[in-house]
């Protein structure tokens, strides 16, 4: 279909906001008006697959994420508030023009339910902009959810590799600036890890989330592949001696895993080889869980043994200290548990409603006592916990039900397909252990990632 006929109302615009950046004095609205009209245009040329190139654009934006465009009384329009604001706009016009196909969207009635209790706390909440920003966002997971559930299903096999070049397409550059700090010693020096490269992400652990991302939607596809020639299921996954390419791809992948030194991404990587070896590696997975159990009680001794006799400390080397050891000072577990028991007295005074969705720093903030006044960060890095401080135990019930909801549809679908969509399975459970110990609701160029990729294999693992 040829999307560059129809101009008219799009050029106007397009005219108008170049000349905007003429008369206008601010450098920021430039910027903004600039952004405005490359996506318009975008949008004629390529139409509903534009969605894919801003996808593909999001994880390299995020590196300008804290550049304020302008602000309205307490809000603050940044980058990422931008595209956010763009993307809700965008999904509401691709909704009602495909109503039809929006009727079929899954999962719909918990999705809606979670976003509406979250609204409804506006009513009562601690700070009305967080509420409102956040729920935003909250509509906009749900609108990518959807978008990619109806265009999946309107051309299955067009839609898959232009899905595939907007996944490599995101990739590019936040790896190869991750790279380029890992060589130039530029990363970031966190829990007294040095260059823990970041990609262009706020933060490591971003960067390691976005590219377990990418090694399941690449291990999604070596499963498809197999499955086109084995229906059944009775070979191997891999033949590693012929799939060399794939081989070159998954090692890349957890060499960026590995230099971000994001310990809960590397047991979401290990959940997701138990998985992927439970169904094709049944040996394999039994020899490298008894090889792990014997590395950690062997380690140890064998440690304190060459630091007394030969002043050898294996621990020396930072990705074996990252492993094996916990510092006092700079205990992520041990200053996460601390918080929680800080802020359940607080969660307590509203167990039920909670505080307001989006709202738990702005409280933690205004309460913590003076043994925290050091800590520079006010998130809760567990998604329960902060669902459940913000929107009280109906929104965890409405939260955790969304992930049931998901959870039985394809495991039911698994169970009668020889369990083809083993990695969205994977995906779900390595998604919850991230939340467990992350701010994964705030990681909105990753989060977007996730709920796209779960609503086109929504729709290529459904019973059609």
């Amino acid at each position: 279909m040829n999307h560059a006929k129809n101009f008219s109302l799009s050029s106007i615009a397009v005219i108008f906001l170049i000349l905007f950046t003429f008369i206008n004095p601010s450098t920021n609205l430039d910027l903004l008006a600039f952004l405005t009209a490359g996506f318009i245009i975008l949008q004629k040329i390529l139409g509903e697959y534009f969605i894919l190139v801003l996808l593909a654009l999001r994880p390299t934006l995020d590196y300008w994420r804290d550049y304020n465009l302008f602000s309205i009384q307490s809000f603050n329009i940044n980058i990422n508030a931008a595209l956010s604001v763009f993307l809700l706009i965008w999904s509401i016009i691709f909704f009602v023009k495909n109503y039809e196909d929006f009727k079929k969207i899954p999962f719909k009635i918990a999705w809606l339910a979670f976003i509406t209790w979250c609204a409804i706390s506006s009513i009562y909440t601690y700070n009305l902009s967080s509420t409102i920003i956040e729920v935003l966002k909250l509509a906009n997971l749900f609108g990518l959810f959807g978008i990619f559930y109806i265009m999946a299903q309107k051309n299955p096999s067009q839609f898959k590799q232009a899905f595939l070049r907007s996944a490599l397409g995101a990739a590019i550059i936040p790896f190869t600036l991750g790279l380029y700090q890992f060589i130039t010693k530029t990363g970031m020096d966190i829990d007294e890890i040095s260059n823990r490269i970041y990609g262009t992400f706020a933060h490591p652990n971003v960067l390691a989330t976005f590219t377990i991302l990418l090694t399941m939607i690449v291990f999604n596809e070596i499963v498809a592949k197999k499955y086109q020639s084995d229906p059944a299921n009775k070979t191997s996954l891999l033949d590693f001696h012929i799939d060399t390419q794939l081989k070159v791809v998954t090692v890349l992948l957890l060499c960026i895993i590995a230099l971000t030194y994001t310990r809960i991404v590397w047991i979401g990587t290990t959940v997701l080889f138990i998985f992927i070896g439970a169904l094709y590696y049944k040996k394999a997975l039994a020899y490298s869980l008894a090889a792990l159990f014997i590395f950690y009680s062997l380690f140890y001794p064998i440690n304190r043994y060459l630091i007394n006799n030969y002043n050898i400390n294996l621990q020396a080397n930072s990705l074996v200290s990252r492993l094996t050891s916990r510092n006092q000072d700079s205990d992520s577990v041990r200053w996460r548990t601390n918080l929680a028991s800080k802020i359940l007295p607080l969660f307590k005074e509203r167990l039920v409603l909670g505080y307001g969705y989006g709202t738990f720093a702005r409280v933690w903030d205004d309460n913590k006592d003076i043994e925290n006044l050091w800590d520079n960060t006010s998130e809760a890095h567990n998604d329960y916990i902060k669902v459940a401080f913000e929107s009280g135990i109906i929104g965890l019930l409405l939260f955790l039900m969304l992930f049931a909801n998901l959870l039985y549809a394809q495991i039911s679908f698994a169970l009668n397909n020889n369990w083809r969509n083993i990695i969205y399975i994977a995906s779900i459970c390595i998604y919850l252990t991230l939340s467990l110990s992350d701010n994964m609701l705030r990681h909105t160029p990753v989060i977007w990632w996730f709920w796209a990729v779960w609503g086109y294999w929504s729709f290529t693992y459904s019973k059609k």
